[in-house]
């Protein structure tokens, strides 16, 4: 008998305010909460139509300039690879919170390219954001299929049926691809921050916000 393929739990990103879980559907086939293979950069898994890689790690954040943010207390990312081998219609990315402790109050905070969350409890802020659909056209060719540039007049017709969503909650997003082609592929990124709130934060502290707008090659350099 063979030996059975060794798995690896999909790790989640444990924060103040929750565990934030990360998922996968493609045309229907929900992408399982174990790895098959474990990588020196992440998780991969292996179907006949598609390929799928996960990187989960903390980096640091793309903006440190003290005028604008302040040191944060915890900055992850997380970056799916998603490959065709067949046309794939429905591509589904997640990164959301399951449950969070009481108390915790959330909204949208999204603009410039992106699709944001704000959670806060009093004590701790946290942000947890992604690409909004008119970043990923305007990364087309940088990560993205280039034909993905000529997406752009759906997004601004709103007639697009696929891009950024956001949970009813506010407690997470996902992120839905154009249809892709054989021998495409797309790196897709969320990315989380919190920080301990202090007396002396401005009123309008925006740090965990801007430690959520890199893309994904910044995640991967980190």
């Amino acid at each position: 008998m063979a030996d059975p393929v060794p798995t690896v739990p999909v790790p989640g990103v444990r924060t103040p305010l929750g565990v934030l879980r990360l998922s996968a559907v493609v045309d229907g086939h929900l992408v399982p909460g174990v790895a098959e293979q474990a990588t020196a950069d992440g998780l991969r898994w292996s179907h006949p139509r598609f390929g799928l890689e996960l990187v989960v790690k903390p980096f640091e954040p793309p903006c440190s300039d003290p005028d604008l943010v302040r040191p944060v207390d915890g900055c992850w990312g997380a970056v799916w690879r998603v490959t065709a081998h067949e046309p794939l219609q429905l591509v589904r990315l997640a990164a959301a919170f399951a449950a969070v402790p009481p108390g915790v109050e959330a909204q949208w905070d999204g603009g410039q390219g992106l699709t944001a969350v704000e959670l806060h409890d009093g004590r701790t802020v946290l942000h947890l954001g992604g690409p909004d659909a008119e970043d990923l056209c305007h990364r087309a060719g940088d990560g993205v299929p280039a034909r993905w540039e000529g997406l752009l007049k759906q997004v601004y017709r709103n007639s697009a049926k696929w891009g950024s969503e956001v949970r009813p909650d506010h407690l997470g997003l996902a992120w839905v691809l154009p249809p892709m082609e054989p021998g495409e592929h797309a790196l897709v990124q969320a990315a989380v921050a919190w920080r301990e709130v202090r007396p002396d934060d401005p009123e309008d502290d925006m740090s965990t916000w801007w430690a959520v707008l890199g893309g994904p090659e910044h995640i991967l350099r980190g």
